[in-house]
């Protein structure tokens, strides 16, 4: 049996070890199904390079729908609220078949003017979700290693600006380890970090937390979903 597990962590101090974390819950999978295939077995190399490199070809050439993944894994099970399906029902098409994510993690509570910032936002999917909560006054952030990925997200920028009525989404190319070295995200300037199911494939845990402590504002949450 396959858990999909959301966590939520808070800033409460200057300290990055002051995280307080909120108790998290999992939800089992009805099946799971994995690549037995030793030719393709996924991200086994312990060196950073080769890890980023498997990464970045798996998610940028082999997938290009998630009728392509290798594994039932990544997948979300039960259906969303109401409010996020109508949200979904705005999303182009070609955004929402490059959804390889395992959970849905955004906060459940009022967005409304919110900076937030997604973590491995692949084609942007969760971004778009996020853009429609905060509205015209709020701001949201992709960032992903991916060219591939990226593309898709910014091809249809327009096409949700367009949609929504207004424009308050961007998208930078970057690794998770090295948030510092993108010089749009400013310390302090987000209320809300997301990530779905990227955390686990990066090669420095620690320090994405750190980061993400570092860009969130005090009281500043993350949300993340991972297996």
């Amino acid at each position: 049996m396959r858990f999909v597990s959301v966590a939520i962590i808070v800033a409460t101090s200057s300290n990055v070890e002051a995280f307080r974390s909120v108790p998290t819950f999992s939800r089992p999978a009805s099946s799971l199904s994995v690549a037995t295939d030793p030719d393709k077995l996924l991200f086994v190399d312990a060196t950073t390079e080769t890890t980023r490199k498997q990464v970045q070809d798996y998610y940028g050439q082999t997938l290009q729908t998630s009728d392509d993944l290798a594994t039932n894994a990544c997948c979300t099970a039960g259906a969303p609220p109401t409010y996020i399906q109508e949200c979904l029902n705005r999303i182009n098409p070609t955004t929402l078949k490059k959804y390889y994510g395992c959970g849905l993690c955004l906060p459940s509570y009022d967005l409304e003017g919110c900076s937030v910032l997604d973590l491995g936002c692949g084609a942007g999917r969760d971004v778009y979700i996020a853009s429609q909560l905060v509205g015209k006054e709020g701001r949201v952030v992709g960032v992903d290693m991916t060219p591939e990925q990226l593309e898709t997200a910014k091809e249809y920028q327009d096409y949700h600006s367009e949609k929504f009525g207004f424009a308050n989404t961007e998208f930078h190319q970057g690794y998770l380890e090295s948030l510092d070295d993108i010089d749009a995200l400013e310390k302090e300037s987000f209320d809300v970090i997301i990530s779905n199911c990227v955390i686990n494939l990066c090669t420095d845990k620690p320090a994405v937390l750190k980061a993400c402590y570092d860009l969130l504002k005090p009281g500043g949450e993350l949300y993340f979903s991972d297996v």
